[in-house]
Parts: structure tokens; C-alpha cells; sequence
């Protein structure tokens, strides 16, 4: 079970940075659940329901140019039909013609639908930016 849901962060986190807008979409609309919820860093619902989180992703890509990312390996925990996974992360990225290195945390919680992991709640947890 951990390896499908450290495939499927891998996959979510491919998806957006291969800068490939429509890849995104298709990639994303396939693992949120129609449910999807992203919080942000104040855990105030940044985006609510599959389109809108997805879309949030593709604007992301489409308005900042990401130079660097890397990430910790995922911690994951199972339990039936639900998974959590946290892991810490850094991106560097330029917006606006502003540089920005972030340093933060993904809370992702997966549910298993007729067989098959969806996230279903996100959790975008920064530490501070530059």
C-alpha cells in the first residue's frame, strides 16, 4: 500500500513539475477525488472540488517559473481505505520577476474508491519565503 501512494505523490508531483499544462490537467484530473480540497499554510481552503484544485495547480505552472524542487521521502500511514502522507519539501521559483525559495510541508490524505488511491485533501504548509 505504501508504494501506491508514494507512486501516486510522485505521478501528482511530475504531473505539474513537467510545466506541461494540459499533461497536468489530464494527470491530476485522474488522481483528485471529485471531493478534492487544498488548504493553505493558514489551512484556509485555497481551492474546494476536483476542477478547482486542479486548476490551481496549472495556474501555479502557468504564472511562476520553477527552477528548483526537491522533496523528503514521503512518511505514509494506512489505515483500511485511508492513507496519510507528509513530507517535507523546498522549491525555488520566480514569479513576477521576483526570486522565491519556500520551504515547507505537503499533508496529503489519499482515499481508496472502488479500488483505487484519490487524494482527497491537501494541506500546503510553508515555513517562509524569501
Amino acid at each position: 500500500m505504501n508504494n501506491e501512494i508514494r507512486e501516486l505523490l510522485r505521478t501528482i508531483n511530475d504531473s505539474w513539475l513537467s510545466n506541461n499544462p494540459d499533461e497536468v490537467s489530464k494527470v491530476l484530473n485522474d488522481c483528485f477525488h471529485q471531493d478534492m480540497v487544498i488548504k493553505g499554510c493558514d489551512l484556509k481552503t485555497m481551492a474546494k472540488g476536483r476542477q478547482a484544485c486542479v486548476r490551481s495547480y496549472v495556474g501555479f505552472i502557468q504564472q511562476a517559473k520553477i527552477s528548483a524542487f526537491s522533496q523528503n521521502e514521503p512518511d505514509i500511514q494506512v489505515t483500511g481505505d485511508t492513507a496519510i502522507a507528509t513530507y517535507g519539501w523546498t522549491i525555488m521559483y520566480t514569479l513576477e520577476g521576483k526570486e522565491y525559495t519556500e520551504p515547507g510541508h505537503d499533508v496529503f490524505v489519499f482515499q481508496r474508491t472502488n479500488g483505487k488511491w484519490l487524494a482527497v485533501w491537501r494541506a500546503m504548509l510553508t515555513e517562509s519565503a524569501e
